[in-house]
């Protein structure tokens, strides 16, 4: 599901605010779909008024939030490479190349 949601995003937004649109549709989507399902199950249960509406808003809420937000996030950061492309590895060791001739240097 969220292959075909990025792919169909990626389509019609620009690159610089696909993994934005991507979140705020994601955690939408997620967010209506946990509000609808539990409201279903609660109109079979015996509960008051204000208990249904809690039970619906914080499982809709939460749904959003842990399949939604954290879901789209996760799926992000393992289907985008770009982030390791941007960093070298000689930016890395020639810092810690410097740092500890530093520090030797003022060991002595």
């Amino acid at each position: 599901m969220y292959q075909t949601l990025w792919n169909s995003i990626n389509k019609q937004v620009k690159d610089s605010h696909a993994s934005a649109a991507f979140l705020a549709v994601s955690l939408i989507g997620w967010t209506t779909i946990g509000l609808l399902a539990r409201f279903l199950i609660c109109m079979i249960g015996g509960m008051s008024f204000v208990t249904k509406i809690t039970v619906v808003l914080c499982s809709g809420g939460y749904t959003g939030l842990i399949l939604g937000f954290f879901g789209g996030i996760l799926y992000l950061y393992r289907s985008e490479p770009r982030h390791l492309a941007d960093a070298t590895p000689s930016q890395f060791s020639t810092t810690s190349k410097i740092s500890l001739n530093t520090k030797t240097a003022a060991r002595s």
